[in-house]
């Protein structure tokens, strides 16, 4: 069950907002409720309900808040509903004077879906304000011959409510989940399952500003599957896309570590941007790769393409600083791998030659 919490922001809006309309309340409900009662009346807001709201909102400021959240609403709500049960116990001992017990939907329906309680918690509420309703009313004639139907319209109408809020949560864990492979489909290239270039930029951005933070080597590697048009034009692009997603699934099984952003550059070109990774270890992640692909032996021999289908890769490995960029980087491992191509392809080249 996902959490329908507001973020802090808005509950301290809500918090204070409440506050303020319970305290407008006061005026309209002192005109209606004896005056011999109006000390019990003012204790009950001033100092029970009201005050439960400002806890909350202050509390939101505190570290542990967002830990506690659900908790801190249920233990505020409750006070504020069993203050008003004590204010009905007081009027009716008092002066027999029936206070109305609407007030106890209207919480019900603040903690529910203007403060996002979640259901089970509000599962909790409903219990606990049921039962101290009930105790009233089995205590009391309040209400008269009415007594079981006020108690069973309460009963009912909460019940409502935690439909309505089993309904709803249910509805936005779907939203969510599908917000969630959207997301995911914005970030995959389709046909081999890697990161897309969105997704590679963002998430090597931050890469690089970690590795530039503190102070760990980065490295790129740009691999190129060899002669790739003739192995396309001589066995049709349905084998061409079957390579492509070969060349996906070898990268995924060199490169493991969850720090590593495997994507698919463009066409039958790859990047790698690896974390904490300098030259040696580099070079032997790129002899895995290509190791790799000769154990494969997917046949070629189509115009300039070697017996097996192969791969060059470019490597360009360096400690990042404020005068380096992604960009920057990405193009050196370029420049490499155009020299590995040069050199005769089906081998990877480091870029030394870079400040």
């Amino acid at each position: 069950m996902i959490a329908l919490s507001l973020n802090k922001t808005s509950l301290r809006w809500i918090l204070l907002v409440g506050s303020v309309m319970m305290g407008i309340f006061i005026f309209i409900d002192l005109s209606i409720i004896p005056a011999a009662l109006r000390n019990e009346y003012l204790i009950s807001r001033l100092a029970g309900q009201i005050p439960a709201l400002l806890l909350l909102l202050f509390y939101t400021y505190h570290a542990s808040f967002e830990r506690h959240q659900q908790t801190a609403i249920l233990f505020s709500i409750l006070v504020v509903t069993y203050a008003n049960y004590w204010l009905i116990y007081q009027c009716w001992t008092k002066a027999g004077f029936a206070f109305p017990y609407e007030g106890t939907l209207l919480y019900t329906f603040f903690a529910f879906f203007v403060v996002r309680m979640n259901f089970g918690f509000g599962l909790i509420y409903v219990g606990l304000s049921l039962a101290g309703f009930a105790a009233l009313l089995i205590g009391y004639p309040i209400y008269g011959e009415y007594n079981s139907v006020n108690f069973g319209f309460v009963a009912m109408a909460q019940s409502i409510c935690l439909v309505g809020l089993f309904t709803l949560t249910n509805t936005l864990r779907e939203v969510h989940t599908l917000a969630d492979r959207l997301r995911d489909l914005s970030r995959i290239d389709q046909l081999s399952g890697l990161c897309n270039r969105r997704a590679y930029e963002e998430d090597g951005s931050m890469q690089f500003e970690q590795a530039r933070r503190l102070h760990i080597p980065l490295t790129i590697f740009l691999l190129d599957i060899d002669n790739f048009k003739d192995y396309n034009d001589a066995y049709g692009h349905q084998q061409g896309d079957e390579v492509i997603r070969t060349q996906a699934e070898i990268l995924k099984s060199v490169f493991k570590r969850q720090v590593d952003i495997v994507g698919r550059f463009g066409g039958e070109e790859f990047i790698v941007i690896a974390n904490d990774m300098n030259h040696a270890p580099a070079q032997v992640m790129a002899q895995k790769v290509i190791d790799e692909w000769a154990r494969r032996q997917v046949p070629h021999g189509k115009g300039a393409g070697g017996p097996f289908v192969s791969c060059s890769i470019g490597i360009a490995s360096i400690l990042p600083d404020k005068t380096m960029t992604l960009t920057t980087l990405i193009g050196w491992a370029d420049d490499a791998l155009y020299s590995a191509k040069h050199k005769g392809r089906n081998r990877f080249e480091l870029n030394e030659t870079h400040p």
